[in-house]
């Protein structure tokens, strides 16, 4: 077990006061500044600045800590209104920020009369302005705010794990606009916590999860006894539904809930504004006209849960979102079923259906879905033209790691794929694209030299967004991720160039086929990063798309939690865009083919898609030969 850090243990008044020398802004009236950007408060309403004592509780903390490959124990204080239990508050000053959000982040002084408290990061000069009188929370710069390195503004592709064999090649961004988190309109609370003489902000726990940390892959989870950091640790997310599973919560905690959860879908749902729902005040208005609101406010846990999986997989309805795991209180092994299924997945479903049946006839295993055995690099007769197919974008070090140690590298990958489990330990696509690229390097040194290279991407259903990136460096010499904020309206372009040759060289003739003609081939099953790829391909105007419209999918996904443990995710405000022009649009429409191919068993006949490529290079060099 590891020993208490200071900045976690219960300090003393004084030794808190002395941390921190920034002032609270006091500004007030129907505007205010932050940063000197000047913020509209259209209500202007004023509500009494509450300061109350907490009853303080020293609560476990429980992680897994990577670094160190073990479970960790630490002890934090967690603070709870008198005569409620169920809603933790967290003493947010300068060393929780830190050691929640990063070294780089303070809270300014708290006093009696504090109004306003600020969270600045050190490096971007960024700040979050709580207004505890209109019960407001302001970001000057939302994305700068988030930002952890000042050599790039924001990395989509998140490679700092990834240096080996990816490296960020240019970076341009357009900062987004202020944003304004009104916590007060949905009946949540924040105060000044009166201790021992001294005073500091309380934030709820979850509040923490929703705004601060919704960026991140982090969250906690409270079950009444114990906090638990991130649920990734089998062994933690066994201990955290130890606690009873009663089936039923108070009524004050399913209000918080349902209010939390409402600032989270708020500030973090990307696709407000194509489903229409930018159009109500907030999601309480939104839930109250669906007709759901009284079940997301029931003391009935069942109840609760099968409304936030009605409102992920069928009002969304996009695809990414998903209800992922029960609360402690309804218990892990209890079964949520929606009463509504979405048109997307019941397309999804039957398209499932008929592209992997078809492949798995034709050259998969035919026991069933997903198809476990595929081959995952193919030649046509004439040896001109490759196919190349994966069903899942990851990157996995470890796993790649032994399969680099394997001495017959490209064996073991071109005779078993793993289809669409992802976790299988030979389902890397670093890896794979590394031995193709070798086949396809030897290939150029002979009489059989390749000539066409063909991506199958007609089941993949998505990923790691680095390996997009490193799969479009491969193909074209450079892959670009282009991301817009959906809530700020922040914008950037990042370019990658990839080492696919493992020579300690990006970007050189060894790692890319950009000289080769390039084909993809698309159908229904391409979702999120299966989306995503295609249509960076089509968009750079030098690879010719095949096979029938993709499913789109344009937001990065995140795992989020409501406040009593429910578990989900969702597309997030991050959205993928192809640049046409100087103009961004989303990709959530999908990818149209080039060329149609009309029936699913078509798509794996590789002498006809070679028959298909060959066709279409004749027709372009008639075209150009006229």
């Amino acid at each position: 077990m590891k020993d208490t850090p200071l900045f976690w243990r219960v300090l003393a008044p004084f030794a808190l006061a002395a941390l921190f020398s920034l002032a609270a802004c006091q500004n007030s009236g129907d505007t205010y500044i932050v940063n000197n950007i000047v913020q509209n408060d259209a209500d202007g309403k004023i509500y009494p600045i509450q300061v109350t004592e907490l009853n303080l509780k020293i609560t476990p903390l429980r992680f897994y800590d990577s670094s160190r490959q073990e479970t960790v124990e630490e002890q934090v204080p967690l603070g709870f209104k008198p005569g409620n239990d169920d809603i933790p508050y967290i003493l947010f000053d300068g060393a929780a920020a830190k050691k929640m959000l990063g070294q780089n982040y303070s809270v300014s002084q708290v006093t009696a009369a504090t109004k306003k408290v600020e969270v600045t990061n050190a490096l971007t000069k960024a700040k979050a302005v709580i207004d505890l009188e209109r019960r407001k929370l302001a970001f000057d710069n939302y994305d700068a705010f988030f930002q952890k390195d000042l050599s790039i503004y924001w990395d989509p592709a998140d490679i700092r794990e990834t240096s080996f064999y990816m490296k960020i090649d240019s970076v341009s961004n357009i900062a987004g606009s202020p944003v304004l988190v009104d916590w007060g309109s949905l009946g949540l609370e924040m105060f000044i916590w009166k201790k021992d003489g001294g005073y500091f902000l309380a934030l709820p726990l979850q509040t923490v999860n929703d705004v601060f940390l919704a960026n991140s892959y982090s969250c906690y989870l409270y079950n009444g006894k114990t906090l638990y950091k991130d649920r990734s640790d089998s062994v933690l997310e066994a201990e955290y539904y130890t606690a009873a599973a009663t089936g039923s919560r108070s009524q004050a905690f399913a209000d918080f809930c349902c209010a939390e959860l409402c600032l989270n879908l708020g500030l973090n749902y990307g696709l407000k504004k194509i489903h229409g729902i930018d159009n109500f005040s907030n999601f309480m208005e939104y839930f109250s006209n669906l007709g759901i609101l009284g079940s997301l406010k029931s003391v009935d846990q069942m109840t609760f849960s099968k409304a936030v999986k009605d409102t992920c997989e069928f009002y969304f309805g996009d695809g990414h979102s998903l209800y992922l795991k029960n609360s402690y209180i309804l218990g892990e092994d209890t079964e949520v079923t929606g009463t509504k299924i979405s048109a997307f997945k019941k397309n999804y479903d039957a398209n499932t259906d008929r592209y992997i049946g078809a492949r798995n006839k034709k050259i998969g295993s035919d026991y069933g879905n997903p198809v476990w055995s595929c081959p995952c690099y193919e030649l046509s007769a004439d040896k001109k033209t490759a196919i190349v197919r994966f069903d899942v974008f990851t990157a996995d070090f470890e796993s790649r790691q032994k399969m680099l140690d394997e001495t017959e590298l490209f064996d073991v990958w071109a005779d078993t794929y793993a289809g669409r489990d992802r976790y299988n330990p030979r389902n890397d696509t670093i890896t794979m694209i590394h031995a193709v690229n070798q086949q396809i390097k030897e290939a150029d040194k002979t009489a059989n030299k390749i000539e066409n290279v063909v991506l199958d991407l007609s089941c993949n259903g998505g990923g790691a967004l680095h390996a997009g990136a490193f799969v479009l460096a491969w193909m074209l010499g450079e892959g670009s991720i282009n991301i817009n904020n959906q809530i700020s309206g922040a914008k950037i372009l990042a370019n990658y160039k990839a080492d696919v040759n493992f020579d300690g060289a990006f970007g050189d003739a060894g790692d890319t086929i950009k000289d080769k003609n390039l084909f993809c081939i698309v159908s229904p099953l391409g979702f999120s990063c299966g989306n995503m790829v295609p249509a960076m391909l089509k968009a750079s105007g030098r690879v010719t798309m095949l096979g029938a419209p993709s499913s789109g999918g344009t937001c990065c996904v995140r795992n989020y939690s409501a406040a009593d443990g429910t578990y989900f995710r969702m597309s997030s405000k991050h959205a993928m865009s192809v640049i046409q022009n100087g103009s961004a649009y989303d990709i959530d429409k999908g990818v149209e083919p080039h060329y149609y191919i009309n029936k699913p068993e078509n798509f794996y006949d590789i002498e006809k898609i070679a028959a298909l490529v060959n066709s279409i290079n004749e027709a372009k060099m008639a075209a150009a030969n006229p």
